[in-house]
C-alpha cells in the first residue's frame, strides 16, 4: 500500500532510487561481458544526469518570490540545469566511443569530449554556487566566512593535487593538454564537492531545503571519494563494477536531491533556502589545517622531499596563512565587540543612575552614595521640593514643566562644590549630598540653595514663578543610616512648607 502510494506520488523519484539499487546489484553480480557493462554504465550515467537537468531547470522554474534571494536562487539553479545539460551530451558522446571500442581505455575512463563536458559542467556549478548570495552578513562577516572558505578549500586542493595521478605518455603538447583536462576533471570536481558543502556549512544559509541540503552532502561526500581514485583502476575488472555503481549512485544522489527539491517548492513546504542558528566559529578550517598538516608529516617520513611533498607543504603554508588571517580577523572583532560592550555598558550604567530629562544623579545613585558616604565621615543631605510646580504644568503644560526642572538641575549645580551630588529624586523633589560640611557653614549651603531657587524663570513667552522648600539633615556613622537620614530631612522640609519658611534646621 505504502508503495502503491509512493509511486502514485512520484513515479520519477521512485525509478531514480530503484536504478540506483538496480545498478549496484546488477554490477556487483559482475555478470554481464566487459562491453556491454561499458555500455550499460554510460546509458545510465546519461539517464541520472538527464533527470538532474530536467529537475534543475523545473525548480527554477517553480520557485516563487521577487526578492534579490528568490532571484539569485533561480539563476543557481539554471546554472545547475545547463551543466546537467553539459554533462548528457557528454556521456552521449561517450556512448559513440564506447560503440567503438568499449574495452578501450578512453571508452571506460572517459575521452576528451567527456571530460571536456565535466569541466564546463563543473564551471556551472561552480557559478552557480558563487552567484548564490552569503545574505544578512556585514563587511567583517563576509571576510571571515571567505577566509575559512578558503582555509578549507586550500587543503582540499591540496589532497586533490596529491591523489592526481598524471596521464601516461610523453611530454609534449597533447600530453600537456590532457594533463590539464584531468587536474580539472579530476581534483576539480573533487573540489566542487569540498566547495558546496563547506558553503552550506559555513555560511549558515543553505540554498537547499533540507532533505536535499542532506541528499547533496551525502553526494559530495561520495564523489569527493571517487575523485580520488586513480583512472587506471577502472580498467581493472575487480574494481571496475564497483568504481561504476558508485558513479551511478553518486550521479543518482544528485538527481534525487533536485527532485526532491522540486517537489517541497511546488508544494510550499519550506523556503528555497534556510537561515540557520549563528555559530561564533567554525572548527572546521582549523581541521582542515590539522590534516594538511598531518599529511605533510607523513609524506616527509615516508617519500622525503620528494614533488608531491613540496605540494602538501606549499598548501600547509597556505592553509596556515590563512588560518593566521582568520585569527587576525577574530581579534580585531572581538576587540570591536569589547569596545562595543564598553560602550554599552557606560550608557546603562549611565541610564541607571541618572535621570534622563535632568542628567542629574537619579535616586538609586544618591542611596549609594549616601550608603558609601556615610561609611566614610558626616554628611549632610539637603532635600529641596518646589512650591507651586503642579499649577505650573496645568497652566502651561507638561513641556514647560520639564523646561523648569531642567532650570532648577543647573541652578542646583552652581551652588554646590565639585564632589558634591545632586539628584533628582523623583517628580519635583531633589536632594544634594555634601561630605565632611562644617556645622557652621550648613546653614549658609541651605540658604544659598533657597535663594538659587527663588525668584521668576521664562519659559517662551511667559515668567513663571519659583520657590522652593529645602530640609536639612546631618548624620555619620554608627548613627544614622540612608533611609533615616533621607526621612529626617523630608521631615524638616515639609516643617519648612507648613510654616513657610526656607530652612528648618
Amino acid at each position: 500500500m505504502f508503495r502503491d502510494r509512493l509511486w502514485r506520488r512520484d513515479p520519477l523519484l521512485v525509478a531514480l532510487i530503484v536504478l540506483i539499487l538496480v545498478s549496484f546489484c546488477g554490477f556487483a553480480l559482475r555478470r554481464a561481458p566487459a562491453g556491454p557493462q561499458v555500455a550499460v554504465f554510460w546509458l545510465l550515467m546519461v539517464a541520472v544526469q538527464g533527470c538532474f537537468a530536467v529537475c534543475s531547470w523545473r525548480v527554477a522554474g517553480s520557485m516563487p518570490g521577487t526578492s534579490a534571494r528568490a532571484l539569485a536562487g533561480r539563476r543557481m539553479w539554471r546554472f545547475f540545469g545547463a551543466a546537467g545539460a553539459v554533462l548528457v551530451l557528454g556521456n552521449v558522446v561517450q556512448l559513440g566511443v564506447t560503440a567503438r571500442d568499449a574495452t578501450s581505455y578512453d571508452a571506460v575512463a572517459g575521452a576528451g569530449p567527456q571530460l571536456v563536458s565535466i569541466a564546463v559542467g563543473i564551471a556551472l556549478i561552480i557559478g552557480g554556487l558563487l552567484s548564490y548570495p552569503l545574505g544578512g552578513m556585514g563587511r567583517a562577516e563576509r571576510l571571515r566566512l571567505r577566509i575559512d572558505v578558503g582555509t578549507v578549500m586550500a587543503a582540499a586542493t591540496t589532497f586533490g593535487l596529491w591523489v592526481f595521478q598524471p596521464p601516461a605518455g610523453g611530454h609534449d603538447l597533447a600530453w600537456a593538454l590532457q594533463t590539464g583536462i584531468a587536474v580539472l576533471v579530476q581534483p576539480g570536481l573533487f573540489l566542487v564537492a569540498i566547495f558546496a558543502v563547506v558553503k552550506i556549512v559555513l555560511s549558515g544559509r543553505s540554498p537547499f531545503t533540507p532533505a536535499a541540503g542532506v541528499l547533496y552532502g551525502a553526494a559530495a561526500v561520495l564523489q569527493g571519494g571517487l575523485q580520488a581514485v586513480p583512472a587506471t583502476l577502472y580498467l581493472d575488472q575487480g574494481f571496475r563494477p564497483w568504481l561504476f555503481a558508485a558513479n551511478v549512485a553518486g550521479s543518482g544522489l544528485i538527481a534525487i536531491g533536485a527532485r526532491v527539491q522540486e517537489r517541497q517548492v511546488r508544494a510550499g513546504s519550506g523556503r528555497h533556502g534556510r537561515a540557520e542558528a549563528e555559530r561564533p566559529y567554525s572548527p572546521l578550517p582549523y581541521a582542515a589545517m590539522a590534516s594538511v598538516w598531518l599529511l605533510a608529516f607523513g609524506m616527509l617520513a615516508i617519500h622525503g622531499l620528494a614533488w608531491r611533498s613540496w605540494v602538501v607543504l606549499a598548501g600547509a603554508a597556505v592553509t596556515t596563512a590563512l588560518v593566521t588571517a582568520r585569527q587576525v580577523a577574530a581579534f580585531r572583532h572581538i576587540s570591536e565587540l569589547l569596545r562595543e560592550r564598553d560602550a554599552l555598558t557606560s550608557r546603562l550604567t549611565d541610564l541607571a543612575y541618572h535621570d534622563g530629562l535632568t542628567k542629574l544623579a537619579n535616586r538609586g545613585q544618591f542611596m549609594r552614595r549616601l550608603h558609601e558616604a556615610l561609611a566614610a565621615g558626616p554628611v549632610t543631605v539637603f532635600l529641596i521640593d518646589l512650591d507651586e510646580f503642579k499649577p505650573v504644568n496645568d497652566a502651561y503644560g507638561h513641556a514647560s514643566g520639564d523646561q523648569l526642572l531642567i532650570e532648577v538641575a543647573q541652578r542646583l549645580r552652581a551652588c554646590v562644590r565639585a564632589g558634591d551630588l545632586v539628584a533628582r529624586l523623583g517628580g519635583d523633589e531633589f536632594a544634594v549630598l555634601v561630605e565632611g560640611l562644617p556645622d557652621d557653614r550648613r546653614a549658609g549651603v541651605a540658604n544659598g540653595l533657597a535663594l538659587a531657587l527663588h525668584g521668576t524663570v521664562r519659559i517662551g513667552g511667559a515668567e513663571v514663578s519659583l520657590s522652593a522648600s529645602v530640609g536639612m539633615a546631618t548624620g555619620k556613622y554608627g548613627t544614622s543610616d540612608p533611609d533615616s537620614l533621607l526621612h529626617e530631612a523630608d521631615m524638616a522640609m515639609y516643617a519648612a512648607k507648613e510654616s513657610r519658611r526656607q530652612l528648618i534646621y
